[in-house]
């Protein structure tokens, strides 16, 4: 189009625009002239601000634009520009157009950023975008939170309700949580009523609790994750102690404390101090709320260090852990490696026992891991009984199960099933154990498990089917012996509560394990009154497998078979190749050890040729000698992979196993 058929108001802009090219002092004459002559118009303001904007003078292009705002409500072009800032605002990374939208903004005054992103949001088509937007202007002006933060709560409150979202874990419930909660409590303004803050604590439990349990960083209605594990636990205690805060919580302040030990002391003090009232009280309500929060912070971690696969949230860089263990009845050795010597020198004293009753860890648990395991595990029972402790807690933390879905929580009932173990309620134990069976633990857990808990209950003969069948399908293979466990002290058991050890699930420990549940077992039937040789033959057999721990039933062993005088075993070549109990063994049969007769080796080729067994009775020197022979074949043997040798004679003599129980 030729100058002469320009308008007006197009001949300034045509002007400005081409001297910006020459001579830039000219094209703000021109730009201001435009400004002046035609102020209603639209393009011409326009482009005065798009001339500051390509000169990337943010400061200049904020004033033109605030005018542009409030002057020309209903152009399309400018709330295209408008979008363009509100989305630079949300976005993570800006690269130099986004940057510079936002640098625009921050020179706008703060009423023309209020309205700008107001108005934004009440233009949105979709509640979550307008969500989304009113999160944008309290973020950016947190001094407009007690004039919108109420609103925007119950619009987030309403449009999850009538969402077709089917889980607590959504785009609604995470721009509350996460997103406006943190804001909104940060206020010391605003006035919540405490009917809603409490079911917004509720709605924070429910949200974060539900993400971890489902084992994926997934928010249904977000794309990609926003939530990193290790923060998460972090909000939801930063939500509680402000919430407190508001609600005038003396409990508030314990979810700044890092010690989880001296949280639950906390709670346990108010609990004995202070009166509760009624459910509806202020001192019932933080009681019943902080102890649930801890409870379920500290299960999270119990259960991910015991069954890593249950929350492990992928791609997020965490540190996959791998060892799954068990929490079952302890079995600790009857006295210390001391008395091996003592055994030695023949000579009887007292050894070391323990004094006090321990949880133990396995000592393929890293000492970090096991100290975590250890807090978060007595930090959970400690809670689990707090809210145990009266009907009424007991009937408002059931609802609040009911509001967290806690029956689809698979890994609950094991954690009950531990705390009942952990008191010694041996029979609660079983049954909910059995009421959940493998869809909790896998078959071998569950046996394995059972077996100590059956020996609590005094069914030695149940323990030992329990734990045969363990072992029914454990490989033989080489590797190293046992690894011993290693003791915690278990700073929160009161004494008389049982022992118990965190075991890994791997072929070692299930041997270790089971090779102890069967001396325990195998004791009384050992050392009854009458002839019980079967049994003290299986005891010996099985106290190689961890020598010299539990050495001195060895030494009630031999005196058993010296006040009897004879000892008969038909198994004993076949599995005892310890060089010091075979020591024990062939000095009984001397004149010094008490010339006691014994029955162990089966007869050679000549005795069976003569009628004649493999015995040490005085005067037959033949069948000693022979006897020296067979001790010395047996010392060779003492280099066989011991733990090899434990399984073939826990899945080969099961029978003769169990006869000795029943005996």
């Amino acid at each position: 189009m030729q100058e002469n058929q320009l308008s007006d108001e197009e001949y300034v802009i045509y002007r400005t625009k081409s001297s910006q090219k020459l001579d830039a002092a000219t094209a703000k004459a021109w730009m201001i002239t435009a400004k002046t002559l035609f102020p209603r118009n639209f393009a011409v303001q326009l482009e005065a601000y798009t001339t500051q904007k390509s000169a990337n003078n943010p400061k200049e292009a904020a004033r033109y634009f605030s005018s542009l705002f409030f002057d020309f409500p209903n152009e399309v072009e400018l709330w295209e520009e408008v979008q363009e800032i509100t989305s630079a605002l949300q976005k993570v990374d800006a690269n130099e157009s986004s940057r510079f939208y936002r640098d625009l903004f921050s020179h706008m005054l703060t009423e023309v950023q209020h309205q700008l992103l107001l108005s934004m949001a009440e233009r949105a088509e979709d509640t979550i975008e307008h969500c989304r937007l009113m999160l944008v202007l309290l973020a950016r002006l947190p001094q407009f939170v007690d004039t919108h933060g109420k609103k925007l709560v119950d619009t987030l409150l309403t449009t999850e309700k009538h969402s077709h979202y089917q889980t607590p874990v959504n785009c609604f419930r995470k721009l509350l949580v996460v997103d406006l909660l943190p804001t909104l409590l940060g206020s010391r303004t605003i006035d919540v009523p405490q009917k809603q803050l409490y079911r917004l604590i509720l709605k924070s439990i429910e949200f974060y609790v539900n993400w971890f349990a489902s084992g994926s960083p997934l928010i249904q209605g977000v794309e990609g994750s926003e939530l990193k594990t290790e923060e998460a636990w972090t909000n939801l205690f930063k939500i509680m102690f402000a919430m407190g805060r508001k609600l005038g919580w003396e409990l508030s302040s314990m979810f700044s404390i890092e010690n989880r030990e001296l949280m639950c002391q906390n709670l346990w003090a108010f609990f004995r101090s202070t009166p509760l009232g009624d459910e509806d009280s202020p001192n019932f309500r933080q009681l019943l709320y902080c102890t649930t929060v801890l409870l379920v912070e500290s299960l999270y971690e119990y259960m991910r260090k015991i069954d890593p696969a249950c929350f492990q949230i992928p791609n997020q860089g965490n540190k996959m852990e791998t060892t799954q263990l068990l929490l079952v009845r302890a079995f600790l050795p009857s006295v210390d490696s001391g008395l091996e010597s003592a055994l030695k020198r023949r000579k009887d004293e007292n050894s070391a026992s323990h004094s006090t009753l321990n949880v133990t860890v396995t000592k393929s648990c890293p000492t970090p891991t096991a100290t975590t395991l250890l807090s978060s595990f007595l930090t959970a029972v400690s809670c689990w009984e707090l809210l145990q402790q009266t009907e009424e807690l007991r009937n408002e933390f059931s609802k609040i199960c009911l509001h967290l879905r806690t029956e689809s929580w698979l890994w609950l009932p094991n954690f009950i099933a531990d705390v009942y173990l952990h008191q010694g309620l041996y029979a609660e134990a079983l049954t909910k154990l059995q009421s959940v069976g493998s869809t909790v633990l896998n078959p071998q857990s569950f046996l394995l498990k059972s077996s100590g808990i059956f020996f609590g209950l005094g069914n030695h003969i149940a323990a030992t089917e329990q734990i045969l069948h363990a072992v029914a399908n454990l490989p033989l293979e080489g590797g190293s012996d046992s690894s011993t466990s290693f003791t915690i002290p278990c700073f929160s058991s009161p004494i008389g509560k049982p022992p118990l050890h965190f075991m890994a699930l791997n072929r070692t420990e299930i041997v270790q394990y089971s090779v102890s549940v069967l001396l325990a077992c195998l004791q009384d039937r050992a050392f009854k009154n009458g002839n019980s040789d079967l049994a003290v033959g299986h005891l010996i057999v099985l106290l190689q497998y961890d020598w010299p721990n539990n050495s001195n039933l060895l030494e009630e062993s031999l005196e058993k078979i010296r006040r009897q005088g004879q000892f008969t075993y038909q198994l004993f070549s076949s599995y005892v190749i310890q060089v010091d109990i075979l020591e024990e063994i062939a000095y009984l049969v001397t004149d010094q050890g008490g010339a006691i007769n014994v029955d162990i080796f089966p007869p050679s080729a000549a005795q069976l040729a003569t009628q004649r067994r493999m015995t040490t009775r005085r005067g037959d020197l033949g069948a000693r000698e022979d006897f020296r022979s067979a001790m010395k074949r047996q010392m060779g043997r003492s280099p066989e992979n011991i733990q090899n040798l434990m399984i073939r004679f826990m899945i080969r003599e099961r029978e003769n196993i169990l006869q000795a129980m029943k005996v």
